[in-house]
């Protein structure tokens, strides 16, 4: 995939992160705390996505992202913020005490184009800057990381939800899905087809790549709860590795608490926040 590709994927797949993560734990809609989880505050950010307008370069000036590469920050409900840093996923424990927050080291996807040398460097800067964080504060649909010494670092705008795409009456083609615990990423293996549509009366159904599936689904918002998914029995030796792709793939789909979409793009969000899913309309 050339840069043009890369940056294209990042910008529509990763804006999302997916955008995404913006929905409860369960498909309510509501915030519920899990037993256990009486005293954790919510995070005053949780459920909110954004994408980066401008960063301090290593010279100390404050410059825009590169065009179609700009980093998405998306923060989870339970502490946890992820995103696109332009063409790699990443995702980080974050903590907020009033105005102050802190974020643990990035943990990062590492794939890159062959000539993207400008990208990988944005990237580091930007984990960088992000780690770096200690103060934040939100004016109107811009936030603004700031240092210990009280420089601005990163600048973000807000990341609303277009609705360009409906859920429903569209196929959904897998480009992407978690693998690892959701540490890293994959791309579906070259000649399989993995795909998702939704139907009005509450089944959702595809091909996994391999066998045919279906599920009962709810919706609430940008909420979603998968029941019960049931898919045929045939099995595949070529490609290699065809039906642990499958297998993951569903294990996955079972685990969706949520959605997001930008543009002609379907991130699937699990109950933590993170986009395990990555789909695009087909045309």
């Amino acid at each position: 995939m050339g840069r043009d590709g890369h940056h294209a994927f990042a910008k529509a797949a990763l804006l999302i992160i997916v955008a995404a993560c913006l929905v409860s734990a369960g498909y309510s809609g509501r915030t519920e705390t899990p037993p256990g989880d009486a005293d954790r505050v919510t995070e005053p950010l949780a459920g909110t996505a954004w994408h980066l307008a401008a960063f301090r370069a290593d010279n100390g000036s404050v410059i825009a992202p590169l065009p179609g590469a700009e980093p998405l920050i998306i923060f989870g409900e339970g502490g946890t913020l992820s995103g696109s840093a332009g063409c790699n996923l990443y995702s980080a424990p974050y903590r907020i005490n009033g105005s102050t927050i802190s974020v643990e080291p990035v943990i990062a996807t590492a794939a890159y184009p062959a000539t993207a040398e400008e990208l990988a460097q944005q990237e580091s800067r930007y984990q960088e800057l992000l780690v770096a964080a200690a103060s934040y504060r939100v004016e109107g649909d811009r936030m603004t990381i700031s240092g210990p010494s009280g420089k601005d670092l990163l600048v973000f705008s807000r990341a609303e939800q277009p609705q360009s795409m409906p859920l429903l009456a569209t196929e959904w083609q897998l480009t992407r899905y978690t693998t690892g615990g959701g540490n890293t990423v994959a791309s579906p293996i070259p000649g399989t087809s993995v795909n998702l549509t939704f139907d009005a009366d509450g089944t959702l159904s595809g091909s996994a790549g391999c066998n045919a599936y279906s599920a009962p689904y709810k919706l609430n918002e940008t909420g979603i709860a998968v029941e019960r998914v049931i898919a045929t029995k045939a099995s595949l030796a070529e490609p290699a590795g065809i039906m642990e792709q499958e297998s993951a793939y569903l294990d996955l789909l079972r685990s969706a608490a949520g959605y997001r979409i930008v543009g002609d793009t379907l991130a699937v969000i699990d109950g933590n926040g993170r986009a395990i899913l990555f789909f695009k309309a087909e045309s």
